[in-house]
């Protein structure tokens, strides 16, 4: 009966030497803000300048602002995102590039003109959208002659969150252009 229970012990004791963690998969894809603020080796500054709130549909407030990232003498601009944690709703923070932001902002004019258009067409469903490099995403969606406007935060989700009317988001993009090149200004560039 000994040998039987330091034969069981010793097969148990191998098998906790031997266990391995499981495999976890690292995703190596960095944004444009990671690849900037994970430097090893150098010094970050980050400085940000507050826009308006930007109100969504169901969701409480988000706040915005540009964000500069300087790092061994070299400034980018980013348009920053935060939607504070509720209760249903955990905290999420996106940085967009500012080329980006650029090129949404110049996109945000056709998108509109299309979906004037798709109103008009008796389809079903209808979607178009715009996502960045880094998985920034912009869009909206016409089902039975109603339009949803939206922003996609997370690269890895599909969580959307929605927005009374376009316009609104037009005007806030617009703010932000100003506080861009308010900054930019104010850092010689």
């Amino acid at each position: 009966m000994k040998k039987l229970i330091v034969i069981a012990a010793l097969l148990f004791a191998g098998r906790l030497l031997m266990a391995q963690a499981p495999y976890v998969k690292v995703d190596e894809f960095q944004t444009k803000y990671e690849q900037m603020t994970r430097q090893n080796g150098i010094r970050c500054h980050l400085a940000d300048y507050d826009i308006a709130t930007l109100y969504a549909r169901l969701f409480h407030d988000m706040e915005t602002s540009v964000r500069t990232v300087e790092t061994d003498g070299s400034v980018r601009y980013f348009y920053r995102i935060f939607r504070k944690e509720t209760k249903e709703k955990p905290a999420v923070e996106v940085f967009v590039a500012y080329e980006d932001f650029l090129e949404i902002s110049d996109l945000l004019d056709s998108m509109m003109e299309e979906e004037r258009e798709e109103r008009n067409v008796r389809k079903d469903y209808s979607e178009s959208f715009y996502r960045t490099e880094d998985g920034f995403q912009i869009g909206y969606y016409v089902k039975n002659r109603q339009t949803n406007w939206y922003i996609v935060m997370d690269r890895y989700g599909e969580e959307k969150v929605f927005f009374d009317s376009v316009s609104k988001l037009k005007d806030h993009f617009k703010k932000a252009l100003a506080k861009f090149e308010e900054v930019k200004k104010k850092n010689g560039d």
